[in-house]
């Protein structure tokens, strides 16, 4: 379908696309927003393990692969925190340039992939992940990029569908890999490669769960682990059903609403041939694509990282939206109303992504006081750790002590017998097997309660108390206090003779 260009260019609406814009370039570069969430600096640790080669579980407990790390670690090697979202960013500017050469190979349109770019790149959820450390951008990323080359197979005959074919379920299986959620689109891809072209619908879905099929033998023991501690466990139904819906429709309230003008559009002009026409069929799949992982919170009543995964609904929604506010205005010739109307849509679009945005940055506890705090404090082979945010420690005391000197607050095993229980924690405070120990109040402070009256009777003293409050878009948690403790006392058991810490 080709967007033809207007005769007159529509300024008003232009300018106000380029503020939107400007916008979203300001906060793309705006890194330094906040310290590190608690999976960046999971994710960073283990980057510098890698990268230091050593060893480390975590396939065991994240969801993507060690690939991820190497390439985030680059970023942190040359510019710490802020050099790993750095190249965060440079995936998020991947991923756009992914959805424009979908929506062009789409559509046949250059103009519409542009504006449909714009409109995407002004969107919280993706501003966010293009400056998290994190791997849902890359996996983004590299799915929007398999999306052009799996078309331009599909409509292609003999010889020439075969590299664009290969190009393509390479990334989807990168894009897999990557972060492991994706796979929630491989049947999607399958079913619409086979209507299109039954030969490479078929040598795609083949390649890719050949491919998938190697990676889960090749770590099938610790993916086992995965499915049963995270899937069955940690993201377990955590949030009721008016929680997840209040949360999709605030995020995606607009784009569908304007899904829904486009349809009606669609319907009013085409009339009767309504269902018959190409970019009707191109509206109602992109819809489809769209709910996937809406689906799937809902479904499973899971909160966690829904803001982030709502990025793939605004994916796929963003087109019709540029399809929408251009074909109006074309319709009504440019004329100044019909550009003022589609410049209120993008205003509104730009206020409440500011709005989204600002609930994101402050989502969680600024840790960076934290560790000066420990910075400050002398570290040697003896110190030991234990904190509520384990990877926040190793990350900060990476090098300065041996990594089996940090322990998870509330995953210990202090008397060895396999098991990690409230009691193991409240003896090891109570023997003085820690120097440090930090509470962030996020993840247990119910359970802190306790520890703190262990502590205060054994002799540690606080070091650092720094009040927080959030938003609630990443945890119904909103408020607590930063807390590092200090042993004042030696431990009952060296540390070279505790069997806890070899």
């Amino acid at each position: 379908m080709a967007i033809h260009k207007p005769a007159a260019r529509p300024y008003l609406f232009l300018a106000v696309l380029a503020f939107g814009l400007l916008f979203s370039v300001v906060m793309r570069l705006y890194l330094n927003f906040n310290g590190g969430h608690i999976d960046e600096y999971d994710y960073l640790f283990v980057a510098k393990q890698l990268w230091s080669g050593n060893e480390w579980r975590s396939y065991f407990y994240i969801f993507g692969s060690n690939l991820n790390w190497y390439m985030l670690g680059m970023g942190e090697a040359l510019g710490g925190l802020m050099g790993a979202r750095a190249v965060a960013g440079l995936f998020g500017l991947l991923s756009l340039a992914g959805l424009y050469c979908f929506v062009r190979q789409l559509y046949g349109s250059a103009l519409l992939a542009g504006l449909s770019v714009a409109l995407f790149s002004m969107q919280a959820a993706h501003i966010f992940i293009s400056k998290f450390a994190t791997y849902d951008i890359i996996a983004l990323a590299f799915f929007s990029l398999s999306l052009m080359p799996l078309l331009r197979a599909c409509q292609s005959s003999g010889r020439q569908r075969y590299l664009p074919l290969l190009v393509a379920v390479g990334l989807v299986s990168l894009a897999v890999t990557s972060k492991y959620i994706v796979v929630a689109y491989v049947p999607l891809l399958v079913l619409v490669a086979l209507w299109l072209s039954p030969l490479v619908g078929l040598l795609f879905g083949a390649g890719v769960t050949l491919i998938l099929g190697a990676y889960v033998a090749w770590h099938w023991v610790d993916l086992q682990g995965l499915y049963r501690i995270q899937i069955l466990g940690v993201h377990g139904a955590n949030a009721p059903y008016d929680d997840i819906l209040r949360m999709e429709g605030l995020y995606l309230a607009l784009p569908l609403a304007m899904w829904l003008a486009a349809l009606g559009w669609q319907r009013y002009h085409q009339r009767g041939r309504a269902l018959r026409d190409r970019t009707t069929l191109i509206m109602l799949a992109l819809l489809v694509f769209a709910l996937p992982l809406v689906a799937y919170h809902l479904h499973g009543q899971n909160m966690i990282s829904l803001y982030k995964h709502l990025v793939y609904a605004l994916f796929f929604l963003a087109p019709v939206m540029a399809w929408l506010l251009w074909n109006v205005m074309q319709r009504f010739d440019f004329k100044l109303v019909a550009q003022a109307g589609a410049s209120v849509v993008v205003l509104a679009m730009v206020g409440l992504n500011d709005s989204f945005l600002r609930d994101m940055h402050h989502g969680y506890p600024d840790v960076r006081p934290v560790i000066a705090a420990l910075a400050a404090q002398p570290l040697d082979g003896n110190t030991t750790i234990a904190s509520e945010d384990p990877y926040l420690m190793r990350y900060a005391a990476f090098s300065h002590l041996p990594q089996n000197h940090i322990k998870e607050l509330q995953w210990m095993d202090n008397n060895r017998d396999g098991k990690s229980e409230k009691k193991d924690v409240v003896e090891a405070l109570w023997d003085r097997k820690f120097t440090y120990v930090f509470m962030n109040n996020l993840i247990q402070p119910k359970a802190n309660q306790d520890l703190r009256g262990v502590m205060h009777s054994r002799g540690y003293e606080k070091v650092l108390e720094i009040p927080w409050q959030t938003s609630q878009v990443m945890s119904h948690q909103d408020k607590g206090v930063l807390e590092l403790y200090k042993s004042t006392e030696p431990a009952r058991i060296a540390v070279a003779n505790d069997v806890m810490f070899q």
